[in-house]
């Protein structure tokens, strides 16, 4: 723990209705920021990003917290089993940003494919609508992106078919791309270490 990078203690702000504001947070004095939350959940759902700029955008099916199970989530009375698939959808406000930004991805359960913006970020596995199409995938790692307005949109594609629980069980850390990558070598560094 003596490793760790100092930041001043701030309290950071969560998701709320599938919107994050964090244009009073500065990556630099504040550090990176886990992505909690609400997210806009659409279940049995692959939605291209474009979708949601149409004039009929898709019907909010409610909002699943992140980080954490999709099982027993509730939508019209029934709670949901681990299997399945569903698109999750956040839009953050940031201050402008002069640096470029990381993204640290940690457990997702257990296929996605991340988008921003339109654009595919990366992707863990194969997603997919059944047992037969999905490959599932576990691989902890660090994406950088350039934000190209104060403004954007993360799509998390994410499928189960291979484990009891699906989604997004420990979330995502968004910061300044060499903070997080320095996060990401200290817990490779300390996993070698324990190991």
């Amino acid at each position: 723990s003596a490793c760790r990078k100092h930041h001043p203690h701030k309290i950071p702000p969560e998701a709320v209705k599938g919107v994050l504001d964090l244009t009073d947070w500065d990556f630099a004095k504040d550090g990176p920021v886990d992505l909690r939350g609400e997210y806009e959940f659409y279940w049995k759902q692959f939605l291209d990003p474009m979708e949601f700029s149409k004039t009929a955008p898709p019907q909010k099916k409610g909002f699943i917290k992140v980080p954490s199970y999709w099982n027993n989530y509730e939508i019209e009375g029934r709670k949901l089993p681990g299997d399945g698939y569903a698109t999750y959808r956040l839009t953050i406000f940031l201050d402008a940003q002069k640096e470029p930004l990381a993204m640290r991805l940690k457990e997702i359960s257990t296929a996605y494919t991340l988008l921003v913006n339109s654009k595919k970020i990366t992707s863990v596995g194969l997603t997919g609508k059944t047992r037969e199409t999905t490959i599932p995938g576990y691989f902890r790692h660090v994406v950088d992106f350039e934000p190209t307005a104060k403004r954007f949109d993360i799509i998390l594609h994410v499928s189960n078919f291979h484990h009891r629980r699906g989604g997004v069980w420990e979330g995502i850390q968004l910061g300044k791309e060499k903070d997080i990558r320095q996060i990401q070598e200290r817990r490779i560094s300390f996993d070698f270490f324990l190991f």
